[in-house]
């Protein structure tokens, strides 16, 4: 697997959301990531990026949104940052818990993003969110025996000479 890290950072406004899916397109073509475990990052990502432009920086668009990408051995993981105040993620309500009235519910995105990536962790303040997403041994065998395949092509391809292009 190949170690790395990208980052992009974007004004925070919808608009600009459309950024995140090419970022988060382009690691999943990368990594060989699968459709079904695509639309779990995607999802869980995108939910992340939107409560933190919505939420953190209040949609004003001249605070940015940080987002960190870092593949570690066997898993994917997202960084998001915003510069808001934070907030208490303990004080969040369970949006599934029925005694709770329905005009005091929040944490509807938080609940998605916990079901569909495989760990989260905030910081202290609350204004930074890591999704680790486990990638499969399967996959990442795949994607090492494609690059072994395309270095060896590489290396065998044959460059064309004078004599052959007569």
């Amino acid at each position: 697997m190949r170690f790395e890290r990208l980052a992009i950072r974007i004004p925070s406004g919808m608009k600009y959301i459309h950024l995140v899916e090419q970022f988060i397109e382009e690691i999943c073509d990368r990594y060989n990531i699968g459709m079904d475990y695509y639309g779990n990052i995607a999802a869980a990502v995108m939910e992340a990026v939107e409560n933190s432009i919505i939420h953190g920086n209040g949609l004003q668009e001249d605070k940015m949104i940080d987002l960190l990408f870092e593949a570690k051995p066997g898993r994917l993981i997202f960084q998001i940052q915003d510069k808001g105040d934070g907030f208490d993620v303990n004080k969040i309500t369970d949006p599934t818990d029925t005694n709770q009235p329905s005009s005091e519910l929040e944490g509807r995105g938080l609940f998605i993003i916990r079901r569909l990536a495989d760990e989260v962790h905030f910081n202290e303040k609350g204004n930074c969110i890591k999704l680790h997403f486990k990638i499969s041994g399967i996959r990442e065998a795949v994607n090492i025996d494609r690059q072994k395949k395309m270095e060896s092509f590489k290396k065998t391809e044959k460059k064309p000479s004078h004599e052959e292009n007569r």
